[in-house]
């Protein structure tokens, strides 16, 4: 028997993420709290769900693509959230970014479900194009159960162990993407003050050993001073927040991410928070001397 997907959060990753999955041919239902951004889904012929107890229900496993702690919260202990339903047994896949403390509180408080840390290294187009890098925590047989469907998604499904683990590796991998986006773009603000050309800079870097995808994905952004969203700024400040306090709980010393929180954050008190997170740049121009 096929297996039915159950997937909530249909945003700027989710949408692309659950239309791949449907494009593989599993039965698809989602659930999303504006229920118009459904219908790209519904109408490829995939589900909708009235609530998340429905979409529980229905699936064999769940899929959570949220913003966050409190919105995973909301669609599981609401009035007709999954926990209202019956969902032992079934899989739960948190493919949202949160600290692993979060989620090794998840996988005890969803047993006898069977629950795993699956969040993303990638942003929008890598989830458009189905390569995302899935970092996957939890009991190892249930994630190679369940590797064709992530790899649906993406392009490799890397385990990291345990429950929670995934969650770690997301915060690792997302301080060294703060730092870096802002040490290109502080960079980029130096060479402004002295007059060099934006594009000059940016070619000179990509041509040595400094050029990496990164750079060479964000490049037309910073050239053209245009920020269009493929991983929010508010979303990257919101991620580094984790990021301090799991460095809190680990007694490791990250005194990089303390000072760029603080940047990301000016970014989103500015009112750039639903730009792309490269408009990072925009705070530091916004702090020169004029």
């Amino acid at each position: 028997m096929a297996l039915k997907i159950g997937f909530i959060g249909i945003g700027i990753m989710g949408q692309p993420m659950a239309a791949n999955i449907l494009n593989a041919g599993y039965e698809l239902m989602v659930y999303n709290r504006t229920a118009g951004k459904t219908k790209a889904i519904a109408d490829a012929g995939g589900r909708v769900a009235s609530t998340p107890a429905e979409l529980s229900d229905w699936s064999d496993i769940i899929i959570l693509m949220l913003t966050g702690s409190e919105a995973i919260d909301a669609v599981l202990y609401a009035g007709e959230g999954i926990l209202s339903s019956s969902p032992a047994g079934k899989i739960i896949i948190n493919m949202s970014t949160v600290s692993p403390a979060y989620s090794r509180t998840l996988s005890k408080c969803l047993a006898p479900s069977i629950f795993i840390d699956a969040p993303v290294s990638g942003s929008k187009q890598p989830a458009i194009e189905g390569t995302l890098i899935i970092l996957a925590g939890g009991p190892r047989e249930s994630v190679n159960s369940v590797e064709p469907l992530l790899l649906s998604m993406g392009r490799k499904v890397i385990y990291c162990g345990e429950a929670g683990q995934g969650s770690a590796m997301k915060m690792t991998v997302n301080l060294l993407l703060a730092v870096m986006m802002e040490g290109l773009c502080e960079s980029l603000n130096l060479a402004k003050q002295m007059h060099l050309d934006t594009g000059l800079v940016i070619d000179s870097i990509l041509a040595g050993p400094l050029g990496c995808g990164l750079f060479n994905l964000k490049s037309d952004m910073l050239k053209q001073d245009d920020f269009p969203v493929q991983f929010p700024l508010k979303h990257m400040a919101k991620d580094l927040r984790y990021v301090l306090q799991t460095a809190d709980e680990a007694g490791a010393a990250v005194p990089a991410a303390h000072t760029v929180f603080q940047l990301y954050r000016q970014g989103v008190g500015m009112g750039n928070g639903d730009l792309d997170f490269t408009a990072v740049r925009k705070t530091l121009d916004a702090l020169n001397d004029q």
